[in-house]
């Protein structure tokens, strides 16, 4: 059979999108928003390139004449290519430039002082924040960041640097060599906890913290932003890092931007969403007790919550007896080593969860327990629903 062809009756709209950060954790998240978006509230057409991918350059769009845009803008030519369009345009950028714009973003300043906050509960009083000079969402975030930390009486450094690689005119990496940070490393007193504006950049400082031999957390508990998986996972110590909502960033865009087309006004004509949650791995462990064999349990069963372990296991890595590790457990953590356990599967379960298409079989296998049955029980136990409820009221929220 041939081809179907469209009812003439449907009137498609055309729409590019002008996301050329794309290749960037964030900019594919705010994608996967505006996909989720428009195949269940609108019957759009997705501009192609030269190419003939579905991603353009605000240059190219220049006396185009279709009905609407997404886009970042990053500069003043951005501004003035998609502005000269006279159409329908929605901005996904934190920039100074696209300040006349209806604009979706990313709440930086929430972002800062949800890392700050996360510090704190580390328990230090030392901190830096780390990142590229002169762009819009990196002063945002430190100023969130530098507000929590004043409140709480902390003091901050500020470790700025020029980039060494920029993307064309648009979009600056955030790259430095972990050389040029060594420095200001070798300044700050340790332990320190610090705030890096993206994940790339918190790549670089635990490479620096590596090659001074530097531990962490211990000496550097740090936070990264954008929970980047190959940044994050491949770093020296496993980076903890925000998630910011990108993804809502992208389907709340393609939502006004609808409204815009329709000729419909706009309640705000600028909306910041703020970060999903914090990401926890390695970088920010900071497990302190009292008793080191306590540490070195909690550190044991944090690093195997993807694996069914049992009480058993962590005295084979904390040779103490079972009565007196159990005791002194307690004492510090409030609870003992078994729901310690559940505990970390359970919180690895709901991350999956989010981030994953898995039934709740694999889901199971994948965050430590040899059955589903033993799974469900544990997951209602401790969060009061079952898994799956949890994921459908997070996929409704």
């Amino acid at each position: 059979m041939g081809r179907k062809r469209r009812s003439s009756s449907m009137q498609y709209k055309r729409v590019a999108l002008a996301i050329v950060a794309h290749e960037y954790a964030h900019g594919r998240e705010k994608i996967k928003g505006i996909i989720d978006y428009y195949r269940k509230h609108s019957a759009w057409e997705i501009h192609r390139n030269e190419l003939a991918q579905p991603y353009v350059m605000p240059e190219s769009l220049v006396g185009w004449d279709g009905d609407g845009v997404i886009g970042e803008i990053y500069t003043g030519t951005d501004a003035a290519n998609l502005g000269s369009l006279k159409i329908p345009l929605v901005n996904t950028s934190s920039n100074d430039a696209a300040r006349e714009f209806p604009t979706v973003g990313v709440d930086n300043h929430a972002i800062g002082q949800m890392a700050a906050e996360h510090l704190v509960e580390c328990k230090l009083d030392r901190f830096a924040f780390v990142g590229l000079t002169g762009l819009c969402h990196v002063r945002e975030r430190y100023e969130g960041f530098s507000q929590i930390l004043e409140k709480n009486g902390g003091n901050c450094t500020l470790v700025q640097y020029q980039p060494e690689v920029v993307r064309g005119e648009h979009v600056s990496e955030e790259l430095v060599s972990p050389e040029r940070l060594m420095d200001a490393l070798r300044d700050l007193e340790l332990p320190v906890g610090i705030m890096t504006s993206s994940d790339r950049v918190g790549f670089a400082v635990l490479e620096a913290c590596r090659r001074l031999g530097l531990r962490s957390p211990e000496d550097v508990a740090l936070i990264g932003v954008d929970n980047d998986e190959m940044y994050c996972n491949l770093a020296y110590s496993s980076m903890t890092s925000i998630a910011p909502n990108a993804r809502a960033v992208g389907f709340k865009a393609a939502a006004m931007l609808d409204k815009l087309m329709n000729g419909e006004e706009l309640a705000r004509s600028r909306i910041l969403i703020p970060p999903k949650r914090i990401i926890f791995r390695n970088s920010t462990d900071m497990t302190r007790s009292e008793y080191p064999e306590v540490a070195r349990a909690l550190r044991f069963i944090r690093n195997h919550a993807n694996e069914f372990i049992d009480v058993t296991n962590v005295l084979d890595v904390v040779p103490v007896s079972r009565r007196w590790l159990e005791m002194k457990f307690k004492d510090e953590v409030g609870h003992g080593i078994y729901q310690e356990i559940r505990r970390v599967h359970v919180e690895r379960a709901r991350e999956l969860l989010l981030t994953t298409d898995w039934p709740v079989s694999r889901v199971a296998k994948e965050s430590g327990f040899n059955n589903t049955e033993r799974f469900e029980f544990a997951f209602q136990k401790l969060l009061e629903m079952s898994a799956t409820e949890f994921r459908r009221q997070q996929a409704q929220g």
